[in-house]
């Protein structure tokens, strides 16, 4: 996401606004047991836990806001994740999936499809599609009775 769409999300909110947003963002990447209830997250921002519910269900730029501090989180753990890949591939039993995922990042491996389709009119004769042709305009000169 571009910095100037944050800086637009951010234009549309107030401070309180912001905080809540960053808290909400800290709370989805710590551990269950350290976690801040939304009832403290509203304390502190000063607002109550219906305000904030509102502000994380309905109120669109909040919601994309938080998104967005969501993915530059997750932008700072790519060197972690990185990592983690490259102990499943170098580990002392590589893993074939860490390696497939690893050849399609780097664009090494590709899906490849292949479509057969079968020619109908394979080894029908010239005389054969004509009895044919034929026949269905004899279908289509009938009379249909009403």
């Amino acid at each position: 996401m571009s910095e100037a769409k944050k800086r637009s999300l951010e234009a549309k909110l107030d401070g309180r606004q912001r905080k809540a947003a960053l808290l909400c963002v800290q709370r989805e990447f710590t551990p269950e047991d350290e976690r801040l209830g939304f009832d403290a997250i509203a304390e502190e921002v000063g607002v109550s836990r219906n305000t904030l519910y509102e502000w994380r269900t309905q109120k669109r730029p909040f919601i994309d806001y938080v998104n967005i501090l969501a993915d530059e989180h997750l932008e700072e753990k790519r060197a972690l994740v990185y990592r983690q890949l490259m102990k499943l591939i170098e580990g002392s039993q590589p893993s074939v999936k860490a390696i497939d995922l690893y050849m399609r990042r780097h664009g090494l491996l590709t899906e490849r499809q292949v479509i057969e389709t079968k020619d109908s009119g394979a080894g029908r004769s010239n005389d054969d599609v004509s009895a044919e042709i034929a026949e269905l305009e004899a279908l289509l000169s009938e009379e249909v009775p009403e």
